[in-house]
């Protein structure tokens, strides 16, 4: 990795250029099994007095990357070079020339002791943004697709659907058997083996050109991988979902809504949450028991799910407060279509359909009509991150409990049809 304006010449290198030293450690961080970086260069001007901090972030990523500082002089060199504790394997003067460079790398092993003598390693030349405005070079060697155990993980951290073709990718690699396919019956006519692992069937592997003995040690092994991939979904939807109702949860509100206010503050576009409670539910709880209660919690979540967009989010925040993140694009519509709904429009159809509700749990006996309590705020205007947009909701939620509750009390610039800065349902009786 080359951190600096270095002319690397003519060497049998592959080349990336990164922006900074934060990006330069992405990009090490990021490398394929097949596509090893093998060194980075980095000037002494964009390292100061932080070399130690500097060759620590690397060498907790790859403890193997040879670390070379670029100096602007020979003096320089021979002061770095005196400063035994920077850490950093190398010190070059700029220019750094290919023959230079190619002596300082091609010493024939790695700092692992490994030979490497296969395809050209990966060197990343970050280059300071606040010195060169030149685009980087288009790397004339194509990537080797030399795929590893570190591709699933992956597939698994970052790609929902790309486990299955990772994996059958690497398998190919390694077998030559191009026609290797996972399918959820087996094929006539095809060499197959079930994909179990535990009681679980996650498929059939299958090929025309393998053996069914030659198939079976890497289903196994393509079983352990699916399983493994299954479970940590299982596990990050554990993590993420209301045990009671269904609902998302907190942690899964501050996660959801950080991706989504960027991608709404690169296309413009705003996003509202809704922060709601039932009204008087602690009554509920105490009048008719703690199922009895858990079945509204459920309930409410599930009709709320029965309105919102496909975009939108229902998260559970605490024991009967909830946040809804209206997230949807609303994309354009087909000619002829309806028009997308506003955010009024579902708030207030949500909140009127709440007080028409009736659970049997409750018994004949009991007032049978629910209602809520919110506030709606939007982003950019009421709030720029997830937790601003949160409190100042909850700021107007508590605004409408102080106006009689049944209310959802709007933000000056969420999106609505009317006028009015607060909503109570047609027909709908104030709360005591």
């Amino acid at each position: 990795m080359v951190v600096g304006q270095q002319d690397l010449g003519d060497i049998p290198r592959v080349v990336v250029r990164a922006a900074n030293l934060f990006d330069a450690v992405g990009e090490v961080t990021s490398a394929k099994a097949g596509e090893p970086v093998e060194a980075v260069m980095v000037p002494a001007a964009l390292v100061g007095t932080s070399a130690s901090i500097t060759v620590e972030a690397f060498r907790r990523i790859d403890p193997s990357v040879r670390l070379i500082l670029i100096a602007s002089s020979e003096h320089e060199r021979t002061r770095l070079q005196n400063e035994t504790s920077n850490g950093f394997d190398n010190v070059l003067v700029q220019p750094v020339s290919a023959r230079t460079l190619s002596a300082v790398l091609d010493d024939g092993r790695d700092r692992s002791g490994q030979d490497r003598q296969d395809d050209p390693p990966v060197v990343i030349e970050a280059i300071a943004a606040e010195t060169s405005t030149a685009p980087p070079p288009t790397s004339t060697t194509a990537p080797t697709e030399d795929l590893g155990d570190t591709d699933l993980v992956e597939a698994i951290l970052n790609d929902p659907v790309g486990l299955r073709d990772q994996a059958l990718r690497l398998m190919v690699q390694q077998t030559g058997w191009s026609d290797l396919v996972v399918t959820e019956a087996p094929p006539d006519g095809l060499a197959t083996v079930e994909l179990r692992y535990g009681p679980r069937c996650y498929g059939m592997l299958s090929s025309g050109v393998a053996a069914v003995r030659q198939l079976r040690p890497w289903g196994e092994w393509l079983a352990r991988w699916m399983a493994l991939d299954q479970g940590y979904r299982d596990y990050r939807t554990m993590a993420y979902r209301d045990e009671i109702t269904g609902a998302w949860n907190r942690r899964f509100y501050d996660v959801f809504m950080k991706g989504t206010l960027q991608k709404a503050a690169r296309s413009r576009r705003t996003v509202t949450v809704l922060v709601f409670d039932i009204d008087d539910f602690k009554r509920y709880n105490d009048d008719f028991g703690h199922e009895a209660g858990d079945e509204v919690l459920r309930e409410t979540v599930r009709l709320l799910e029965s309105v919102i967009r496909s975009g939108d989010r229902v998260c559970r925040i605490g024991g009967d407060e909830f946040v809804v993140i209206f997230a949807d694009p609303e994309g354009p519509r087909e000619p002829g279509s309806n028009p997308p709904e506003t955010v009024e429009v579902i708030a207030t159809r949500f909140q009127d359909q709440v007080c028409r509700m009736r659970f049997p749990k409750l018994g004949l006996d009991a007032p049978g009509t629910l209602s809520i309590s919110g506030g709606l705020a939007a982003f950019p205007w009421d709030g720029t991150d997830a937790a601003s947009l949160l409190r100042h909701a909850d700021q107007l939620a508590l605004q409408s409990k102080r106006e009689g509750k049944n209310l959802i009390t709007f933000g000056p610039r969420v999106e609505r049809g009317s006028g009015t800065a607060a909503q109570r349902p047609e027909g709908a009786k104030e709360a005591e």
